[in-house]
């Protein structure tokens, strides 16, 4: 974040399916760790587990297949932008398949 505060618009990380709530502005630049993944939440990645399970445990690999049925999240940050390219709010939506939304707020600094 260092290198690009203030030079960027925002910095989103992700892939580690993992969603944070770590969100913030600082010179302009909207930040946050990890947006989190849209998927099956109750799986290995979002895939049927055995698989994963398999090839951590001995390296051996297979097909990641995605289940047909599973609880799903879907996840978004909404950053609001002036005309300077700077952001100055934003926000993260987590809603989940039984229709609860989290909305998460950034820290403006």
């Amino acid at each position: 974040m260092q290198l690009l505060k203030g030079r960027v618009s925002a910095i989103c990380g992700t892939h580690t399916h993992v969603g944070t709530d770590d969100q913030e502005i600082t010179d302009g630049t909207y930040y946050v760790t990890d947006i989190g993944m849209t998927g099956c939440r109750d799986n290995v990645i979002g895939m049927e587990s055995d698989i994963p399970i398999k090839k951590a445990l001995t390296g051996l690999g297979g097909h990641f297949n995605v289940p047909n049925n599973c609880k799903s999240i879907m996840q978004i940050a909404i950053i609001k932008i002036d005309e300077n390219g700077k952001s100055n709010d934003g926000f993260k939506i987590k809603i989940y398949d039984d229709k609860e939304e989290v909305i998460s707020h950034c820290i403006v600094n």
